[in-house]
């Protein structure tokens, strides 16, 4: 009895899951953000790759709720890998992310098109309630609708809401917590040819709902979830009544967008409007000339922005590690534990911290262009050109995606139909200067240009920093020519892209994706590097311990000499220490072949740490100059201007992530490509900065 008590407890303790559902660009996101604030977490589903967003939200009678944000998706047949998951966790009820509840996200500016999907969701017999967005743009383009015209033709509540001015969200809430007490509801009848073969599906595997097992029945093949009796079940009963799969996929399309149509007729009225401004942007932001120097407009102030706004907050950061490293200096005795603390972890995580501000402000930005409509536009007027390198249009968002980070936009090539314009788009992205990049960028650029203005507004950094990013670009086009040239494509190639319309980004989105952006990148970055700093630290703080107690003894003669200078004499001690400790050697072994780039064994060592993450250099550097010790001033890391620029130059190229590798070993199921990838662009990197340091030098 007590048994039985337990596991209904915990039955009654599980969260409810209700998913978020709607087409691309509808606002799903932004209202999900604004539902959860920051109670989210990011992953993947399970058994693939497309990143998931869950977030937790209390309400009064259902508790504690589980939203989980589900890809935007036209229909619950497409074929692209993230729709794909959509239909997996909706029609399988064994998915562990399959809802208890639906809440569908409707575009109030395009709502026959969102119907389409929306119906598809209410015939699953999952109880939903509908949020009609951005119904307060409805009067400035002179449409009417009914709203309780369109709940009756739905069979479902309806709450009005602006998710980018937060209107309806109270109400919405009262909806979702009124969830229990909304029954199921159909809306469309299933096509006559399919009715035997689904009534008898679902007696044989005890289906309660007719279109769920309609839509396995007709996809079946592309669910990796069911079982092979299952699929041996459908393929005998399509056989049994000479079903036609496609006829019948047809005739549903044709039914519902029929009756679709009948319902919009009915709600929706339509009214002459002048010509607005938004017609005005969207010719000059899609125009063949004004449409790219908009395009490089809007970039050259991203990277002015992202250096310029950043300072501030930058010296703050640096001021409180060194206030942070003084105090802890000051409070643990001399020995291995404060050159642990001060030298190893402080220094090595201080040098990667300084930079999140500039990292924050890079999200923020793309989250700013592509919660705006602007990106699209990018996808659009690039299609022309990027086909000349064997892309389309489709491949610029996995592309601008590289320069916040490789792995997700890597990630994003699966929405490219054609198999060659994937693999070309996958191969050259991370070519793309991503954020990790940034702060070894910002490091470097110091020590090559001044912080100074052009004209008193353009940051020269900023300028040159922009350069870095354009030499990725142009490489990356240069690559992506010579694989189109010689690979074959036996697929024809189309390009079909919706443009969704221009609006103001919510601000609390933006603030909301930096924010988790930056905790993101703190907590894999952060973990990386303690563990690096940490081996660091040891590796340069120990050594052959023969040669070590000769230095100690040389320097302790040194230090009982008449007027010797005990800082100068410790400084010297420190690093002929470190020369002489295991990182030492390690970096003396690879020094020979990094030489003719200007690297010495100390830059060397910061290369191979920086394998598992690029930003990791800069937290190498900082951890390195300080175990090797001195004054402030002697501590302070000194490159001459070729080396900086021999540097620079190999990290545009460098194949330094792991992660990106592994990422693309997961996206074409092979490490042939991944393997090739490495060793084309460390090769260029190597290459390159050799040719860099002997010009400059």
């Amino acid at each position: 009895m007590l048994f039985f008590r337990i596991i209904q407890n915990k039955k009654l303790n599980k969260k409810v899951k209700i998913a978020l559902v709607g087409n691309p660009n509808c606002g799903k996101t932004t209202l999900f953000n604004l539902l959860t604030g920051l109670n989210q977490k990011v992953g993947n589903f399970p058994g693939v790759t497309v990143s998931k967003k869950t977030g937790v939200m209390r309400l009064p009678s259902l508790g504690e709720i589980e939203l989980i944000d589900l890809p935007g998706t036209y229909s619950l047949s497409s074929k692209s890998e993230d729709e794909k998951v959509v239909q997996d966790i909706l029609l399988n009820e064994n998915h562990p992310y399959f809802p208890d509840y639906i809440l569908i996200i409707l575009d109030a500016t395009n709502l026959k098109r969102n119907l389409f999907l929306a119906t598809q969701i209410i015939d699953l017999g999952i109880p939903c309630i509908v949020a009609l967005n951005m119904q307060d743009e409805l009067q400035s383009r002179g449409i009417e609708l009914d709203i309780k015209g369109l709940e009756e033709e739905l069979g479902l509540p309806i709450y009005s809401i602006s998710a980018k001015y937060e209107k309806g969200i109270k109400k919405l809430k009262e909806g979702l917590d009124n969830l229990r007490n909304v029954p199921p509801h159909s809306f469309l009848s299933l096509p006559s040819i399919s009715n035997e073969i689904v009534v008898d599906f679902c007696q044989k595997r005890k289906k309660k709902n007719a279109y769920i097992a309609f839509k396995i029945i007709n996809n079946a093949e592309n669910y990796l979830w069911l079982k092979s009796e299952e699929k041996e079940l459908i393929q005998q009963l399509i056989a049994k009544y000479n079903y036609n799969v496609h006829a019948a996929e047809l005739l549903e399309i044709n039914d519902r967008y029929t009756k679709i149509n009948n319902v919009v007729e009915k709600v929706v009225r339509y009214k002459k409007t002048a010509p607005k401004r938004r017609e005005k942007l969207e010719y000059f932001s899609t125009h063949p000339f004004y449409g790219p120097f908009i395009f490089l407009t809007v970039f050259f102030v991203l990277f002015q922005t992202v250096f310029n706004l950043s300072a501030i907050p930058m010296e703050w950061i640096n001021s409180g590690m060194e206030w942070l490293s003084e105090l802890v200096s000051d409070y643990l005795p001399e020995g291995a534990i404060r050159s642990f603390v001060v030298d190893g972890i402080l220094a090595g995580v201080g040098g990667i911290v300084i930079f999140l501000p500039q990292i924050m402000l890079l999200f923020g930005f793309i989250t700013f262009l592509e919660d705006s409509g602007y990106l699209s536009r990018i996808s659009f007027i690039s299609d022309k050109v990027l086909s000349y390198f064997g892309m389309n249009g489709k491949s610029i968002i996995p592309l601008v995606g590289g320069f916040a980070c490789a792995v997700p936009a890597i990630m994003a090539t699966r929405n490219i139909e054609s198999k060659k314009e994937r693999f070309i788009t996958l191969f050259i992205t991370p070519l793309m200067s991503c954020s990790a990049r940034l702060p070894v960028y910002v490091f470097l650029v110091s020590f090559i240009v001044p912080n100074t203005y052009l004209f008193g507004v353009i940051n020269l950094q900023g300028l040159f920093m922009m350069g870095l990013y354009l030499l990725g670009i142009v490489f990356s086009l240069i690559i992506a020519l010579i694989i189109n040239k010689f690979q074959t494509n036996d697929e024809g190639s189309s390009f079909l892209l919706e443009l969704p319309d221009f609006k103001l980004p919510n601000p609390k989105n933006i603030l909301f994706s930096m924010v988790n952006k930056g905790k993101i990148f703190i907590k894999e970055a952060g973990k990386v590097i303690l563990i690096v700093s940490i081996v660091l630290w040891f590796l340069s703080s120990f050594g052959p311990s023969e040669k070590r107690k000769m230095i100690q003894q040389k320097y302790q003669t040194e230090l009982s000499k008449p007027k010797a200078d005990t800082m100068q004499v410790e400084a010297l001690k420190k690093a002929e220490l470190l020369e002489y400790s295991y990182i030492g050697y390690i970096g003396k072994s690879i020094e020979p072949a990094i030489k003719p780039l200007g690297f010495d064994w100390k830059i060397g060592i910061a290369l191979i740490t920086s394998f598992a993450a690029r930003e990791v250099f800069v937290g190498t550097m900082e951890t390195i100059y300080s175990v090797g010790g001195g004054t402030k001033e002697t501590k302070q890391i000194k490159f001459s201007l070729p080396t900086a620029f021999s540097l620079l130059i190999f990290y545009v190229f460098a194949m330094q992530c792991m992660s990106t590798l592994a990422i693309v070993k997961q996206e074409t199921g092979t490490w042939k490509i991944a393997i090739i990838q490495f060793f084309t662009f460390t090769g260029l990197a190597y290459f390159g900065s050799l040719i860099a340091y002997q010009i400059l030098s």
